[in-house]
Order: structure tokens, then C-alpha cells, then sequence
């Protein structure tokens, strides 16, 4: 299975939320590869080396397709090689993400219950239209930086329940310090220490949704 995780709007938790399900799927014995298609390579390539740099295992292949015909290359020749190919592209209408849309199974949308991000689901959704109108891929919405109260998450959903194009999952990744920290050493949080027992429910719970 392919694996895109973007968007039109940065900092929405995409090189996160992707490195967590690519580690989580190697650690369950998944043959996964991570790509990251973002020409900046400012987040998870450099989180995967901090990873390799430390020596953690298991090690988590990750290669860099920055190029959006050499991403849709690639990943052709990739697909049969590995059950999983994981795509973070970079947060902007860019020709990789287009590129990646264009070979995927499934595009993973993180959404933050915020109103400036939510004001950016028009745009996103343009592109996916144009998207699956060349090549058919679901989309599944990811609720990221949940809040633990209040009505803006139910807000969020009921929001992106007005679009036919978008799947949102019932499970929701909460506004946790440690989904930061650790991937900052190239981590899932199931494997950072001191544990967190609230966001390794969470991510598993999203694993299994994704799976479905």
C-alpha cells in the first residue's frame, strides 16, 4: 500500500504522523520504506538520521525523492519491492505532492481544530479533485492536536463531513508534547521513554484505522 501524507497548508502534522505509522509498521514486521518528497528536507529525513545516528533499532529505510518525476518514477519501480511505501510530502500545492497523488493508494489528511487550517480545506480539496480525476485514491482525514475539551473537535468534524471527497477517522491524535519530542529523535511514541500511555493508545488506534 501506498501512503501519502500532505497538504496544501504547512504544520499541520504530516512528517509526524508519517513517521510514526512507517516506524510502527516496521516494528510489526511490515516491509516499509519512508520517502520524504519534500525539496527541503527539513524534517523527516533528518528525524530518520538523528534515529540511524543513535543506533535505535530496527532501522527505518528512508530515502529522498525531492523531484516530482523522479518521485512518480521511483515509486513505480518501488511498489513491488516493499508491502509499504510511506510519501511525506511538503505542506504546499506543490508538483510532489501532486506528483505523489498520482500514484497513491490512500492520502492521509492531518487537520488541526483550528480555524486557520480549516479555512484551508477548500484548497486542499481542489487538488484532490483534480487528482482523482487521473488516478483514483482514497482520502482519510487525520484529527491532529486534538483538544481535550470544548466544541471546536466536534466543529472540525462536522466541518469536514461536508466533503464527499473526505473520510475523517474516529480516532484523533491529542495536542501532546511527546508526539513532538519524539520525533525529534526520530521516534514513534510508542518507542520514546518516559512512555505516554495516552498518545500510544492514540497512535495505535489510528494505525488500526488506517489498516481498515
Amino acid at each position: 500500500m501506498i501512503l501519502t501524507f500532505g497538504h496544501t497548508k504547512g504544520g499541520v502534522g504530516k512528517s509526524m504522523l508519517a513517521l510514526n505509522v512507517a516506524v510502527e509498521r516496521i516494528r510489526a514486521g511490515v516491509d516499509t520504506l519512508l520517502i520524504d518528497g519534500d525539496p527541503r528536507q527539513t524534517s523527516v529525513s533528518k528525524a530518520i538520521a538523528v534515529r540511524g545516528e543513535s543506533g535505535q533499532e530496527p532501522p527505518v529505510p528512508c530515502i529522498v525523492l525531492e523531484d516530482a518525476r523522479t518521485l512518480r518514477q521511483q515509486v513505480g519501480l518501488l511498489r513491488p519491492k516493499y508491502q509499504d511505501l510511506v510519501i511525506d510530502v511538503g505542506g504546499k500545492d506543490s508538483s510532489a505532492l501532486r506528483s505523489a497523488l498520482l500514484v497513491t493508494d490512500v492520502l492521509v489528511l492531518p487537520v488541526a481544530p483550528e480555524s486557520v487550517e480549516l479555512w484551508a480545506i477548500d484548497d486542499v480539496v481542489e487538488v484532490i479533485e483534480e487528482a482523482q480525476a487521473l488516478h483514483p485514491f482514497r482520502v482519510l482525514v487525520v484529527l491532529n492536536r486534538a483538544k481535550s475539551s470544548g466544541q471546536d473537535n466536534a466543529d472540525t468534524r462536522a466541518m469536514v463531513a461536508e466533503y464527499p471527497q473526505l473520510t475523517m477517522l474516529a480516532p484523533s491524535i491529542g495536542h501532546r508534547s511527546v508526539f513532538s519530542s519524539a520525533f525529534g529523535r526520530g521516534l514513534s511514541v510508542a518507542e520514546y521513554r518516559p512512555a505516554n500511555a495516552k498518545a500510544i493508545s492514540e497512535l495505535r488506534a489510528v494505525l488500526a484505522a488506517l489498516s481498515s
